[in-house]
Order: C-alpha cells, then sequence, then structure tokens
C-alpha cells in the first residue's frame, strides 16, 4: 500500500488529464512525423541516389520505408491510447503515445549510422 499513490482525482479528472497529455504528446510527435515522411517521399522520388547512399540499396529503401511508416505507427500509437482512455482502461495504452517518437528516434539514429 505504501508504494501506490492516491489521488483524489475523480475518474474523469484523470481521463481529462491523460487526453490532454495525449494531445500534447501527439503534436509534439507529429512534427517530426511529418518531416519524415516528407523526407521519405522526397527518397522514393529520387530513388536512383539508392545506388549511391550510404549504406548501399538495401538500406537507403529500408529508411524510405521505414519513414513512409511513420504516419501509420503515429495513428496506431495515438489512437489506441485515445481509444483505451475513452474505454476507462487507462492503463493499458499509457506507453502508447511514446511509440512514435522511439520510432522518429531510430530513423535518425539508422540514417546516421547506415
Amino acid at each position: 500500500m505504501a508504494d501506490q499513490r492516491i489521488d483524489p482525482r475523480s475518474p474523469a479528472e484523470i481521463a481529462a488529464a491523460q487526453k490532454g497529455l495525449v494531445k500534447i504528446l501527439a503534436v509534439a510527435t507529429g512534427i517530426p512525423v511529418i518531416w519524415v515522411t516528407l523526407m521519405s517521399v522526397n527518397g522514393v522520388m529520387n530513388s536512383a541516389d539508392g545506388a549511391t547512399a550510404p549504406g548501399g540499396i538495401g538500406v537507403y529503401w529500408f529508411m524510405v520505408g521505414w519513414g513512409l511508416l511513420s504516419p501509420v505507427v503515429w495513428l496506431v500509437g495515438n489512437g489506441y491510447t485515445w481509444n483505451q482512455i475513452n474505454k476507462g482502461n487507462m492503463t493499458a495504452g499509457r506507453y502508447m503515445p511514446m511509440l512514435p517518437a522511439f520510432w522518429i528516434i531510430f530513423w535518425f539514429v539508422a540514417g546516421m549510422v547506415g
């Protein structure tokens, strides 16, 4: 019992606070998702550059595919969390809004390493 936090707020107030946090995280991760997606679309348009890309053509298309999937990951992560909060299951999706952030971080790291 000593390790559990006592929260005097009602479940509706907690849900409203969690929805606010999801909105903040959605905006904060949405901007890099848009940028990565645009970079990947540019990669598709300039696919001839893949032959001279660092790491070879395989790494090039992996990065393009990873970037094109970023909006899907963003929508799934935030949508799943929003859905779980609306259902009253506030602990099920608590880490899902961080998934787009890790997706983008991995894209940047892989681009620098590859």
